[in-house]
This record gives structure tokens, sequence and C-alpha cells, in this order.
């Protein structure tokens, strides 16, 4: 009697292959050397802002192309048994940069109001995101860390970018306030200092408060004197002020 050996089935676990993103290596490049211009030597401002600004929206349009799945943004690698998460440098430097970069340059007067506009944008950047990218697949074993990676940072960019069109770009002619100059600080980070001028209460602003300036005003300026304060109603109508 022939006997019949069957092969068992083996089941396994799909496999979901590293993205490496190396077609856009080099607009990666690009936006890596954009925002290390725009952090150390910001001039001409309007010019280096708006081509940092426009990174994520051209990587997102160019990387989808061909409606890959999202997971195509994010990188993941094991080192030494722990994940490694590398998200597309073209979304992630921009955003960071330009958050960092408008908190130091510009003096907001309400947080909610940017909140309020910020979020109009975040929406309309996930609808970009959401026609030319397809979702991730259920039953990739990242796919809760490669959502909060591409929309939390998605998120930043968005408030970022909108704080920043308003204030770089805002042509409104400004209302200007006399302070007296109080005291004078220095706050120093591992890659960056900022100045400060704390000044007594002006305008509406009922209490005194630190407003940054730049070196050259920090050294020009003494304890006593009176500088301008310039309130703008920015170019999306969140306010915004400086020391002129």
């Amino acid at each position: 009697m022939m006997k019949v050996y069957r092969k068992k089935r083996q089941h396994s676990k799909p496999t979901f292959p590293k993205v490496t993103l190396h077609q856009l290596d080099w607009l990666e490049w690009i936006s890596i050397g954009l925002c290390i211009w725009f952090w150390f030597y910001p001039h001409p401002y309007k010019l280096v802002f708006g081509l940092v600004l426009s990174l994520p929206i051209i990587g997102l349009i160019i990387n989808g192309l061909s409606k890959p799945n999202l997971a195509s943004l994010v990188s993941i690698t094991n080192q030494k048994g722990e994940e490694k998460y590398d998200l597309a440098d073209f979304i992630e430097f921009p955003g960071l940069i330009i958050f960092i970069r408008v908190l130091i340059d510009y003096e907001f007067e309400s947080f909610f109001s940017i909140l309020k506009v910020g979020t109009i944008s975040f929406l309309l950047l996930l609808v970009i995101l959401g026609t030319t990218h397809k979702l991730v697949h259920k039953t990739n074993p990242n796919i809760v860390l490669i959502y909060l990676t591409v929309v939390g940072n998605i998120a930043i960019y968005s408030y970022a970018a909108t704080y920043g069109i308003n204030c770089v770009f805002d042509n409104s002619i400004p209302k200007i306030y006399q302070a007296k100059v109080i005291n004078k600080s220095i706050s120093s980070g591992r890659r960056s200092t900022t100045y400060y001028f704390r000044v007594e209460p002006w305008g509406h602003h009922r209490d005194a408060e630190n407003i940054s300036i730049t070196k050259t005003q920090y050294n020009e300026t003494e304890i006593g004197q009176t500088v301008s304060i310039d309130f703008k109603e920015g170019l999306l109508n969140i306010p915004w002020y400086y020391i002129e």
C-alpha cells in the first residue's frame, strides 16, 4: 500500500519591508541644508522661510505620486533589539526648525488665536496626506507608532507654519507703544542664546514681561531706557509684537 505524505502548510506572519526613502534622498538633503541655513543665518528671512515652509508639502506630493502606504514616510530599523523610528526629514526638520525659530523671533498675543487658525491648517494638511497616501495596513505591528509619528509631526508643522506665515508676511501698520526697560537677561542653551528685555506694563499688557530681542539691541540698550514696541494685527488675524 502506497503511503501519501502531505506537507503541512506553514502559516507565516506578514512581513513589512524596511522603508529607507532612498528615492527622496535628494529632497532630504535639501531639507537638511535649508533648515541649517534658516536656523543659523535666517537671511533673507522671507525667502528662506518660504523655502523651508514649502518642503513638507512638496515632499508629500512627490512621495505620494504613486499613492504609497503612509508607512513609506517612516523608516523602521532594529538596533540592539530596539526599534528605531525615523520620519522623513522633509517633514520632521522643517516643522521643528520653524516651530523653534518663530517662537524665538516673534511674540504672540494669544495662544488660543494660534490654536484656532492652526487647526484649520492642520486639517488641510491631513486632507493632502490622505489624498496622496494610503492608510497603514491594519496588520502592520507598528501601525500606532507610525500614525503618531506622522500625524504628530504634521501637527507641529501646521501650527508653527501658521504662526510663521501670520508674522513673516504681515504688512499691517503697527500700533507703537513706549515702555521702559526694567531688566535684561540672557538664556543660553546648547545650540542657541536668546536675549531678553523685561519691560514695564504697556498698552493693554498690565504686567511686566520679557520680550526677546537681538544681541545688538541687548548690547546697545541700558536698563532704564525707553524702547518702542510695535503691535501688529497679523496676516491671519493673530496679533503679535516686537521691540524696534
